[in-house]
């Protein structure tokens, strides 16, 4: 009996619930009333809401909730935690919280599992700085506790890896990057938040610290341990966007192409869960590779799955809508239709704006950037990304869109030049045989144009935007 309820609880975090299911229908001698029994209805009622039966699940978690009062107080914390899943899988995450609020401090691991669920909750509603708190507070938790749960650990550093990277979060990616170079991986059932890991690792690379070589390794690494073909096609997407950005047009190409073979071979309306994104991935890269037929046809295939299954519809989270607008407006680009792809960027940036998801709405904006004449987007685009490494391609484009827009006459730059060389006014009015007041306006102007307030700002923005080159 203790074996059955112990295999059941292993597989349930194997996420094998139909297995689950039948080792607790064999299971045989549990005393009525006993906590082996609540434990038994708890498990089963699990199980059924990881199948997909959420209301049958919930149902029986509630039975088993009604008949624990006498049971250990651990028992009762870990029925509200499933209790809580159950109302999490039906959306009503306002009741999944309440049942978390029973789950008490000294439940130990199922105590740091509620936070966890928090954390997912929290990301439901695209809180994404409650949600960041939460999966760290569960980590933190953990290393507390008594017992030890490597899913738990694996599933937080994922979360936190996606987080971090949507909100170039550097003090949350030393966490993951901390936490994942300890890890053991070698457990089974690891391999989906591994690899989802090292997709976000590839894209931190690249995005935030600007390494294309860190970003490729990490891209290949990803393709090296993808769990499924779903998500292989996902990691050579991300090498070829590594490609792109790093002016390897034509690696580029031959990976989107490889991409898109793969593809070619899914069955695609078994995609289920995260693997429902993956042509969105796909599709993108396609259009940014010029291959527009290719990228409408992929595009096609998600919004007639999407529309087929009420279960993708009703996970459609505003991050996903905003990032399906965002791959519509990339397709309409490469197809030339410039006004459909400027009315979905402009979608996607407002949503991807609201729920904190800053990289993709910097994305959005330097797309609408290369089709109009937007300064509000530039000056947010050069914000939001301030703090980024100058060789990112982020900063590398903001530049570019900033040198374009400066003109300098050649009085202005030779004064530049000798104001980057630490000249002082008086010096530079002597050198230029100019009064000081001239000169002082000339600085001034420069400071308008280049909006800084000082002339060491001034020489930073000179450096940065090419202007200058220190010798």
């Amino acid at each position: 009996m203790h074996l059955a309820l112990l295999k059941a609880r292993a597989l349930l975090r194997l996420d094998r619930p139909d297995e689950a299911r039948r080792v607790l229908d064999d299971a045989s001698g549990i005393p009525c009333g006993s906590e082996e029994s609540v434990t038994w209805r708890m498990l089963s009622g699990t199980a059924h809401v990881r199948s997909g039966d959420a209301e049958r699940g919930l149902k029986t978690l509630i039975a088993a909730q009604n008949d624990a009062r006498r049971t250990h107080s651990t028992i009762r914390s870990e029925i509200s935690l499933n209790v809580a899943l159950a109302h999490f899988a039906l959306e009503q995450y306002d009741a999944a919280e309440r049942a978390l609020s029973h789950v008490t401090a000294s439940s130990d691991i199922v105590y740091a599992r509620a936070l966890e669920y928090r954390g997912w909750i929290a990301s439901s509603r695209c809180d994404a700085e409650r949600a960041t708190a939460m999966f760290s507070s569960a980590l933190d938790t953990l290393d507390r506790c008594k017992h030890y749960d490597r899913f738990l650990e694996a599933n937080c550093i994922r979360a936190l890896a996606h987080l971090a990277v949507e909100r170039f979060d550097r003090r949350t990616w030393a966490i993951v990057d901390e936490r994942r170079s300890r890890m053991d991986w070698s457990a089974s059932g690891l391999s989906h938040p591994r690899f989802w890991i090292a997709y976000c690792a590839a894209a931190y690379a690249l995005d935030v610290d600007g390494n294309p070589l860190s970003a490729a390794r990490e891209a290949r690494a990803a393709e090296h341990i993808a769990p499924n073909s779903s998500c292989r096609i996902e990691a050579i997407c991300k090498r070829s966007s590594i490609a792109r950005y790093a002016g390897e047009r034509f690696a580029q190409r031959d990976h989107a192409e490889s991409a898109a073979e793969l593809f070619e071979e899914l069955k695609t309306a078994g995609l289920c869960g995260d693997a429902t994104l993956m042509p969105l991935v796909l599709a993108e890269e396609l259009a940014a590779a010029e291959c527009p037929a290719q990228a409408r046809l992929v595009l096609d295939i998600y919004l007639s799955h999407s529309r087929a299954s009420m279960t993708l519809f009703i996970s459609h989270t505003p991050a996903t809508y905003a990032l399906q607008r965002l791959v519509e407006g990339t397709v309409f680009e490469s197809a030339g239709d410039r006004q459909a792809a400027i009315n979905r960027y402009r979608e996607a940036l407002e949503t991807f704006t609201r729920i904190g998801y800053t990289r993709r709405a910097v994305m959005a904006a330097l797309r609408i950037g290369r089709l109009t004449v937007d300064r509000k987007l530039d000056a947010y685009a050069d914000v939001a990304t301030s703090h980024l490494a100058p060789q990112s391609w982020m900063r590398r484009e903001i530049e570019a869109a900033k040198m374009q827009s400066v003109r300098l006459t050649s009085v202005q730059r030779e004064v530049l030049a000798l104001i980057c060389q630490g000249k002082s006014n008086p010096e530079i009015a002597r050198l230029r045989k100019r009064s000081l007041h001239t000169i002082r306006n000339l600085v001034a102007r420069l400071f308008e144009i280049f909006e800084v307030t000082s002339r060491e700002e001034l020489a930073v923005q000179s450096v940065r935007r090419g202007l200058y080159t220190p010798s």
